[in-house]
């Protein structure tokens, strides 16, 4: 029987990513925050990434900066306002 290769599905690895990223958001910590840095995992594609940080930056109250460090910088709210 052959694996199954979900990898190979651009619609499962693109939800595999913004389940990823909406964990990160949902912790108690980084919504105190209002922000949170993200790098991209290995086994993430450069289009899903794309994708999606192209539908954030289009999402009222979000912001999105690439942070010299080369992590991704996710914010909303309060920190927006503040920057």
């Amino acid at each position: 029987m052959p694996s199954l290769a979900f990898t190979q599905s651009p619609s499962l690895s693109y939800e595999r990513l913004g389940y990823r990223i909406q964990g990160l958001i949902s912790s108690p910590h980084v919504q105190k925050k209002q922000y949170v840095d993200v790098k991209p995992a290995p086994e993430e594609s450069d289009a899903d990434w794309a994708r999606l940080l192209d539908a954030l930056e289009e999402t009222n109250g979000i912001k999105v900066e690439h942070t010299e460090h080369g992590l991704i910088r996710i914010a909303w709210r309060e920190y927006v306002d503040l920057a």
